[in-house]
């Protein structure tokens, strides 16, 4: 995993956790779509906890990044350096949702998924109680370091080398009791495999779970012109990088899902 700061005042001043920006990268025709992990100020950077470790007299005017290498893009991204310029468009898509009488919110981190989840555990403390399952393949990939101590982190391993073996849905109805609200970043299986759990469970009251997931899909403009992103939802198709990233789980027509 690499983690990025930048200095981008107008971006972390109205950054909201879910959203994203888009990054050029050297020689590539489409720009990059990459998560806001963090906003802070400079006092933030290589600390734990970001925004909340600064003082309160200080607007925040940097944002953090932090992406695993998939392609030449993120390549490049992770080679630059201190004191260069990045060609960033943000904030980009709408956010995560949370309401003051949700006091329990569940956050379902599947690998780099911890990337927004981190900035919506930070924005929702203090006032609710969080539990953020993060499940990898193996130990080696598990990112905790920039959750707010107050959340209880639990990690599952596929391999068994950290936490609890198996996967996030393996985990999951331990905590369904709990949760008021549910939040979720990750693969498209992982999804798939959550809402079939959940029609499993309650099969007339899919909703009732009231489970928000960002999807990563391939995009072209990432602002909405193009409709490269479109996606079929039960209230009609709707652009990732307009409408969404954030969609209601059971809003979303899975098989017809290709990220």
């Amino acid at each position: 995993m690499h983690l990025l700061w930048l200095k981008a005042p107008d971006i972390a001043a109205t950054a909201l956790p879910g959203q994203f920006i888009t990054a050029y990268c050297k020689d590539m025709p489409l720009r990059r779509p990459v998560s806001i992990h963090q906003v802070g100020t400079s006092d933030s950077i290589g600390n734990p906890i970001g925004v909340h470790c600064t003082t309160h007299d200080k607007k925040p005017d940097h944002i953090a990044l932090l992406f695993q290498i998939t392609g030449i893009g993120t390549q490049w991204l992770s080679q630059r350096e201190a004191g260069e310029d990045l060609d960033i468009l943000g904030p980009l898509g709408n956010s995560f949702q949370f309401e003051t009488e949700a006091k329990n919110l569940l956050l379902l981190a599947g690998g780099i998924g911890i990337a927004p989840l981190t900035f919506l555990a930070q924005e929702a403390l203090p006032g609710h109680s969080i539990t953020l399952i993060h499940g990898t393949s193996t130990a080696s990939q598990i990112y905790a370091r920039s959750l707010p101590p107050q959340v209880r982190f639990i990690s599952v391993t596929e391999d068994g080398t950290a936490g609890r073996q198996g996967k996030i849905t393996d985990v999951l109805p331990d905590f369904l009791d709990w949760a008021d609200r549910i939040y979720a970043c990750g693969p498209l299986n992982m999804y798939k495999a959550i809402s079939e759990q959940f029609l499993e469970i309650t099969p007339d009251k899919n909703s009732a779970f009231k489970c928000q997931v960002s999807l990563e899909v391939r995009m072209g403009c990432g602002i909405g012109a193009c409709y490269g992103c479109t996606i079929k939802t039960r209230s009609g198709p709707k652009r990732v990088c307009r409408e969404g990233p954030v969609f209601p789980l059971e809003d979303i027509i899975w098989e017809e899902v290709k990220l």
